[in-house]
């Protein structure tokens, strides 16, 4: 959870970005040359709070440790084919994967990373005392995982065709994290090429190069040309002023999802593009909260048009979401919303409350049993564009008849209402977008038990998507993703989840460059003079 919930993983064309201007506006700065030694200056747009990925969900989070952490594997983003990591060879099964591991690893504190500490990544996960948020989203709930000198096999009971997929969306600590945890909550304790040197809330990370790194994917070591020395990690909350930083020439890279992509596109900066979810829309399912009434949940969806709020959240640069996912490389790519979602009627709103027993009362507010329709509406503000989408969100459920109180927050703010399980009746609606690839990594959201305990924030249990998601978990191929698809349309038939709008995200470029990949990752980064 842009905290946003996992699965950070924008991913899309591989070619290597070059720095060009165009017409119009500021240029972009350097001569594309390799610089040496030059430091790479990045917005991030919230503060990770916890940087362990292992415990949290956040986004900010993920997106810093591709800097720090390595992977098993490297998967390319626009063709899905896998090549090595940390792992020079591998194997799968459905029901396993087999990796092995070069000889040559060595972790930021100097110790070894073997098979062993691979192996006890995955137990770290699965134990579910340890509470980690990717324990059945990276890592299926049921897997276990045996070293056998440079080997490590990961095996669950049953079929998981996504298996491998999932694994190398993991990020891979070193013994010290394992054995400690909270040392990676401030600090990384990882393999990767940049460790974290300096750091202040809210304001900067700085990460400083490993010159002793050589096992980056496609050959990159600390010692590739144009590889910086420092990577400095600026919290830029807000989309124009990361533009207009870039534009200065005072940052090197930024996100940017709205407006703003108009006037660096006419500048002429190089960009990463790809697609991920950006509106997504959630009922609390908790038995004391009015969305645990299928009516009201259906009502409220009708009231509004999601066209006009995909367009509206992303800045008119959307399209209406096909699926709960969006981002590449994408195991399935089947439409599951069109014709699966309720359509835009606000009579029909009215009418369907009105079925279920809720009466208007003077005040224009529905009431049912005596008890009003008062609505607690959570968003994750992720910009201008998504406070505008709220607003048009509450007009149409105020002119329905109900009474919404309207609260947003950062990145962390969003994990600890949706996910801290401190009080998951805090909300009724909320809006955060849940990036994944596989759909395997949606269940624990959408099934099992509500946090603390789970992932489960909107409590819903739903025996259609369970049974669907146990079909699924048996098969692979076409079939599987058919399962799949099942699955997402029994959440839609009971508006559990509504998807309304896919965004292109696009990451620009200012003296720097990507050597392969959409991800700003530590050994893929390159600055330019």
């Amino acid at each position: 959870m842009r905290s946003r919930i996992l699965a950070p993983l924008a991913l899309a064309a591989t070619a290597a970005l070059t720095l060009t201007a165009c017409a119009g506006g500021a240029a972009p700065a350097g001569s594309g040359e390799p610089a040496v030694d030059g430091t790479f200056t990045m917005a991030l747009n919230a503060d990770p709070g916890n940087l362990n990925p292992l415990l949290t969900a956040g986004s900010p989070t993920h997106q810093l440790a591709q800097l720090s952490y390595d992977f098993l594997v490297y998967v390319d983003p626009a063709t899905s084919e896998v090549s090595p990591w940390l792992a020079e060879s591998w194997e799968e099964t459905p029901s396993s994967a087999t990796f092995t591991l070069r000889d040559d690893i060595v972790c930021a504190d100097g110790t070894p990373l073997t098979a062993q500490t691979v192996a006890d990544n995955i137990t770290f996960v699965t134990t579910e005392d340890n509470k980690s948020a990717l324990r059945g989203v990276y890592v299926p709930a049921t897997a276990s995982a045996v070293a056998d000198g440079n080997t490590v096999t990961v095996s669950t009971p049953a079929a998981s065709p996504f298996l491998l997929l999932n694994l190398s969306r993991l990020p891979i600590l070193c013994d010290a994290a394992l054995t400690d945890p909270e040392s990676a909550t401030t600090g990384t304790v990882g393999s990767g090429m940049y460790e974290l040197t300096a750091s202040v809330a809210n304001d900067s990370y700085t990460y400083t190069r490993r010159d002793d790194y050589t096992w980056g994917p496609n050959d990159a070591t600390a010692k590739t040309e144009g590889t910086p020395k420092t990577v400095e990690v600026k919290i830029i909350t807000n989309e124009s002023t990361a533009a207009n930083q870039l534009l200065s020439g005072e940052i090197n890279a930024a996100i940017i999802t709205g407006a703003d992509q108009e006037r660096l596109d006419s500048s002429g900066f190089a960009a990463a593009e790809s697609g991920a979810i950006a509106g997504e829309m959630y009922f609390n399912h908790g038995a004391d909260r009015p969305t645990s009434d299928v009516a009201v949940r259906t009502a409220l969806v009708q009231a509004v048009n999601l066209q006009d709020l995909a367009a509206v959240i992303t800045g008119g640069r959307g399209i209406p979401s096909k699926s709960l996912v969006s981002t590449d490389p994408r195991a399935c790519v089947d439409d599951t919303v069109t014709g699966n979602l309720p359509a835009f009627d606000p009579k029909a709103a009215a009418k369907t409350l009105e079925g279920a027993g809720w009466a208007k009362g003077a005040d224009g507010i529905y009431a049912k049993d005596g008890q009003p329709l008062s609505l607690r509406f959570f968003y994750d503000s992720m910009g201008d564009t998504y406070d505008a989408a709220a607003d048009v969100a509450l007009q149409a459920w105020t002119e329905l008849g109900a009474d919404v109180e309207v609260t947003s927050g950062d990145s962390n703010k969003t994990v600890e209402v949706l996910l801290s399980g401190t009080d998951n009746s805090g909300w009724d609606i909320s809006w955060e977008p849940i990036y994944v690839n596989l759909p395997s990594m949606l269940v624990p959201f959408f099934s099992g038990p509500a946090p603390a305990e789970g992932l489960n924030f909107l409590q819903v249990s739903n025996p259609e998507y369970d049974a669907a998601v146990a079909a699924a978990t048996e098969l692979v191929g076409p079939e599987a993703c058919a399962a799949w698809a099942d699955a997402e349309k029994a959440l839609f038939a009971q508006t559990s989840v509504v998807p309304f709008a896919d965004s292109i995200k696009k990451t620009y470029f200012n003296g720097a460059e990507l050597a392969f990949g959409t991800r700003i990752s530590g050994p893929a980064l390159r600055v330019t003079k």
